[in-house]
């Protein structure tokens, strides 16, 4: 169930994915009255994000949520919410509402409740998550050999939320505490969207479509089902 779309130039990539998101958005809001869109953190994305919030979607019946966070504060660098409020709740998206995941609990796991409690109101299932990889095979904040991980990729979990902390790498920086969406709760999302640039991501992602185990590249969960369709958008 995974579609593979390959581009020659970042801007093409850009344009076809602003079309797609569009698509999906306004059909779920033709559908279901309310839209849900996930977005992930990191450079790659913003792009999209500034490009979508110009376009005519009728943005006060579609709801913003992240699909991880780091246990940061709005105002910190590394903040995905930051960076979604600064590249996506911009221009016409600015009167969409927004849910973010960070709490004023001190932990991910002391704010997991009330953070589920969040993301429990959303409309579901949720329209379109925009998703990225990193070179261990994450997604989301599922990192592999995090402390939380296993639960959180249980496709059993009822949960839509978990608190991550994972194992410092280059990957990860400094911010190890994390709360993510589960396996399951991205799963319940009616689609899929990778979005990833460059050779080497590329050839991570590849990796992953060979048989192995998910908690050794957690995005395996998503690539190793057939119930969501998946998409992956790349450019160099």
């Amino acid at each position: 169930m995974i579609k593979e779309f390959f581009f020659e130039q970042r801007n093409h990539l850009l344009t076809a994915l602003v079309a797609e998101c569009q698509d999906v958005l306004s059909e779920s809001i033709s559908k279901h009255g309310v839209a849900t869109l996930l977005v992930s953190g990191g450079t790659t994305p913003a792009p999209l994000y500034e490009a979508l919030s110009k376009t005519d979607l009728n943005w006060k019946k579609i709801k913003i949520a992240l699909v991880d966070e780091r246990w940061v504060d709005a105002s910190h660098a590394a903040s995905n919410e930051a960076l979604a409020r600064r590249s996506l709740l911009i221009n016409n998206a600015k009167v969409s509402e927004f849910i973010g995941m960070k709490t004023d609990a001190k932990t991910a796991a002391a704010g997991h409740s009330e953070t589920e409690e969040r993301y429990a109101r959303l409309p579901q299932p949720f329209s379109l998550a925009i998703l990225s990889m990193g070179n261990d095979g994450h997604t989301a904040s599922l990192f592999p050999k995090a402390t939380g991980v296993e639960a959180a990729l249980d496709p059993n979990n009822t949960n839509l939320t978990a608190a991550i902390n994972a194992k410092q790498t280059e990957v990860t920086g400094p911010n190890t505490e994390r709360m993510t969406l589960t396996l399951s709760a991205l799963l319940k999302t009616e689609r899929l969207i990778i979005l990833l640039t460059g050779e080497d991501k590329l050839a991570v992602f590849n990796a992953a479509q060979k048989p192995g185990s998910i908690s050794d590249m957690p995005i395996r969960g998503l690539l190793q089902q057939e119930q969501v369709p998946v998409e992956l958008y790349w450019a160099p």
